[in-house]
């Protein structure tokens, strides 16, 4: 294993971002992670206590339906869903992101 080029850990977000070498091509590797662990607890707390059947009018109009990490959100970025409604609405939609949702999970798309 290779000595860490860079390593930086924030605790407000709980993300740690790690720059080492590749082994192979010897290029920079960075590697970001996040404990997610708390965003997932408050999506759950907010889901427990989300009432699909009050009206929403004025600056309440709008749905909060998922809190996603950092780390998701910078790789769901690279792969281009974040800039497509009906990608990102599919992606929540799956059963493995049901864990970000914030609403009563019914289907986006």
């Amino acid at each position: 294993m290779s000595i860490p080029l860079f390593h930086r850990y924030t605790p407000a977000t709980g993300r740690t971002t790690v720059v080492t070498e590749d082994a192979e091509t010897g290029l920079p590797l960075i590697v970001r992670r996040q404990d997610t662990t708390p965003i997932v607890d408050s999506a759950k707390r907010l889901a427990s206590s989300f009432d699909p059947i009050r009206p929403r009018s004025g600056s309440d109009e709008w749905t909060h339906v998922a809190r996603i990490p950092i780390v998701v959100w910078e790789h769901l970025n690279r792969l281009g869903i974040t800039r497509d409604r009906r990608a990102f609405d599919a992606w929540l939609d799956m059963r493995e992101c049901q864990a970000f949702r914030t609403d009563d999970g019914r289907r986006l798309s």
